[in-house]
């Protein structure tokens, strides 16, 4: 946890019992070492390491990659889906109040 303070600050521990709390609360699927692979009519199509590939039903689609801003895929769909965002680490990699406080501002301009 030392390396998670000194690369984004202070994490704020209520918060993230919130969020890990939530996941299993609202039925959310977590998957890790996975790539989004395509759009679909019906959402994305992903590649998850040892489950192949699946496609989700989403009306929105969110990633969470890591603490390097990466907009290689971004900037790959900006011109194919025209309600497309930038934000969270994506945009600039910060810590999680950020990251909430970056799609707020997004959601509350739609």
């Amino acid at each position: 946890m030392d390396s998670l303070l000194a690369l984004n600050g202070p994490s704020y521990f209520a918060n993230m019992g919130m969020l890990l709390a939530l996941i299993p609360y609202n039925h959310i699927d977590v998957l890790t070492s996975s790539k989004a692979v395509k759009t679909t009519d019906k959402g994305v199509l992903v590649n998850t390491e040892g489950s192949g590939k699946r496609e989700i039903e989403a009306d929105s689609i969110v990633l969470a990659v890591g603490y390097n801003s990466n907009k290689e895929l971004y900037n790959s769909l900006k011109y194919e889906i025209p309600d497309i965002r930038l934000l969270g680490d994506a945009r600039k990699v910060s810590n999680i109040m950020y990251a909430i406080w970056d799609a707020y501002e997004v959601v509350s301009n739609l």
